[in-house]
């Protein structure tokens, strides 16, 4: 007794959904042009490691902020200091 309900597809048939496919496929998609495009990436900024003493309420009001927001511990620490960076920067240089 055959387990299949249907009789499987024959090479010709295959071939005739592969092609039904394909030119489906192409009728709604436009099939983009080649172009030789480049796109440069710009150079990473060099980092350095370094440890940061501060008190645990302090990292633990990060780590906080990185399961809200779903951001790297490293992300957050920045946009927390970024603005403070700044404007200190800002005041020596006008000293």
């Amino acid at each position: 007794m055959n387990s299949f309900t249907k009789l499987p597809l024959t090479k010709a048939e295959k071939e005739k959904k592969a092609d039904e496919f394909i030119n489906f496929v192409s009728e709604v998609l436009p099939v983009p042009e080649k172009t030789e495009t480049v796109s440069i990436l710009p150079k990473k900024e060099v980092t350095k490691t370094i440890l940061l003493r501060m008190p645990e309420s302090f990292k633990n009001d990060i780590h906080e902020i990185t399961t809200f927001t779903g951001l790297t511990f490293n992300a957050v620490c920045l946009e927390l200091l970024r603005p403070a960076i700044k404007k200190k920067l800002k005041e020596l240089k006008e000293d």
